[in-house]
C-alpha cells in the first residue's frame, strides 16, 4: 500500500514526464496513461474532423445539408479510424509473417501511423487562411517537437 513506486505518475509521452521531473515530482514510465491518451485522442480526432469538415464544406450549398454532413462527420470519422486500425492490424500481421515487425503488441506502429498522418493534416492546416486552423497545426507541431525534445533531454539526463 505504502509501495513508492505506486505513488509515481506514470506518463507514456515524455514530454509530460520531463516537466513533472522539473516541477520535482517522481516519475516513471508507463505503457498507458488514462489522461493522455484521452487529450491525445481528442485532439487528433478533434483534427480529423476539422480537417473533414473543411475539405467537405466547400462542396456542400443548401445549410440544412451542410448541418446534416457536419452532424455525420464525427460519425465516418470514427468509422475510418476502425477501418484504418482494422488495415493496420492487417499490415502488422503481413510484416510479422514476414518477419520484419517483432514487437508484441502493434501499438508502436499504430502510434507512428497516426502521429504520421495527424502530422500531414497540421501541415495542411498551417497553409489555411483560417487562423485557429493555422494556430492547430502549429499546436500540434509544438506538442510533437516538445515530446521529441524531451525524449532526447531523457535520455541524456535520467537514463543510464
Amino acid at each position: 500500500m505504502n509501495d513508492p513506486a505506486a505513488r509515481q505518475m506514470g506518463y507514456a509521452f515524455a514530454l509530460p514526464r520531463l516537466i513533472a521531473r522539473l516541477v520535482g515530482r517522481k516519475v516513471r514510465r508507463a505503457e498507458f496513461s488514462r489522461g493522455e491518451a484521452y487529450a491525445l485522442g481528442i485532439l487528433v480526432f478533434g483534427m480529423s474532423c476539422v480537417f473533414a469538415a473543411r475539405a467537405l464544406l466547400p462542396v456542400v450549398r443548401p445549410g440544412a445539408l451542410r448541418a446534416l454532413v457536419l452532424f455525420l462527420i464525427p460519425f465516418a470519422i470514427w468509422v475510418a479510424f476502425l477501418i484504418l486500425y482494422y488495415f493496420n492490424f492487417l499490415l502488422v500481421a503481413g510484416l510479422r509473417r514476414l518477419r520484419l515487425y517483432s514487437a508484441i503488441t502493434n501499438n508502436p506502429f499504430q502510434h507512428f501511423v497516426i502521429m504520421v498522418l495527424t502530422s500531414v493534416i497540421a501541415l495542411h492546416f498551417l497553409g489555411d487562411e483560417c487562423p485557429a486552423v493555422k494556430s492547430l497545426g502549429i499546436f500540434w507541431f509544438g506538442l510533437l517537437s516538445g515530446n521529441l525534445f524531451s525524449i532526447v533531454v531523457e535520455k541524456l539526463l535520467y537514463e543510464t
